[in-house]
């Protein structure tokens, strides 16, 4: 195959294409000054919204953003720990919101560029691939994102908070340094899309938990009648929060899981998907085994806060 160095007109061509992308969403990119010494990048959303990574926000009263002249003041409308984000309130004309209509990754392989702005405010790229596409993914802070995108690419000191565009100059999401060790990952644009609506209405994201602390166990020869055939383990419950949905429901330490929601369970991570796949105040059937009986709850999902 002919590479890019043997052909000058590939490698033009290529690199026409990579200037064109940058300079079709640099007006969406902004620096983002957040308190001392930290700066890193954001991505102006809608008009007056700007979305950038939480963990690079030192502190909340002395923000500003630039946009490659001076710059100018935002306030912190809220931020959510579980997916990296912070959502900024600035003036409307403050860049042009980001172009994300039907911006999603296909395949992985698929070409992108990290781009931000640096503390000077000029702008800053790198490119990669996407190394890994995957479903929905829950972070370990306990946020829920739509989908996994691990982007293969160098983020720079800034770049996080950077914009991840596709060849048709579409911002995929905004990737961050800080939802998975050494490594990137990117939220994707719908997951934002949700976080951000959630926090302008909200002020935070709504988080629903049930307020248990759960094990497998092998379920004990006596009750596995209890169960279908072949199933091995369940849930133990080792700790229930004062006040907390699965206490306002009776559940107690000692009960033995066996469904929820109607679905038999066997690890806790099950437990977790699918209570962040649900709304907060949805009623969920649970049922446990307390004694050698078979006992039927219902708890009302609560948000976490």
């Amino acid at each position: 195959m002919e590479t890019a160095m043997q052909n000058p007109g590939v490698w033009s061509a290529l690199s026409q294409s990579i200037a064109e992308a940058i300079e079709a969403v640099q007006d969406s990119i902004v620096s983002v000054h957040g308190g001392g010494r930290s700066t890193t990048s954001g991505v102006v959303w809608r008009p007056g919204v700007i979305v950038t990574v939480r963990h690079a926000l030192r502190r909340s009263d002395s923000l500003q953003v630039a946009h490659g002249g001076e710059p100018f003041p935002a306030t912190l409308a809220g931020a959510d720990a579980g997916t990296d984000l912070a959502v900024l309130r600035v003036d409307a004309g403050a860049g042009k919101p980001a172009n994300t209509v039907g911006a999603q990754p296909t395949r992985a392989g698929e070409v992108v560029l990290a781009v931000g702005r640096s503390a000077l405010g000029d702008i800053s790229a790198s490119s990669g691939i996407i190394a890994r596409l995957g479903s929905g993914w829950r972070t370990w802070r306990g946020g829920q994102m739509d989908s996994l995108i691990r982007p293969d690419l160098q983020l720079y000191v800034g770049q996080s908070g950077s914009a991840l565009v596709n060849e048709a100059h579409r911002v995929l999401g905004i990737n961050s340094s800080a939802l998975a060790r050494n490594a990137v990952i990117t939220v994707p644009a719908t997951t934002i899309d949700r976080v951000v609506e959630a926090i302008l209405e909200r002020g935070h994201v709504p988080r629903p938990f049930l307020g248990a602390a759960m094990q497998a166990v092998p379920v004990p020869e006596a009750q596995r009648s209890h169960f279908a055939a072949g199933v091995g383990e369940a849930l133990l419950v080792l700790h229930v929060e004062p006040n907390a949905p699965a206490a306002s429901a009776g559940m107690l330490v000692g009960d033995l899981m066996v469904s929820f929601d109607g679905h038999l369970v066997h690890n806790v991570h099950e437990v977790q998907h699918r209570i962040s796949s649900l709304k907060v105040g949805a009623p969920v059937a649970i049922v446990v085994i307390r004694g050698g009986v078979r006992m039927d709850l219902t708890i009302i999902l609560a948000d976490r806060g």
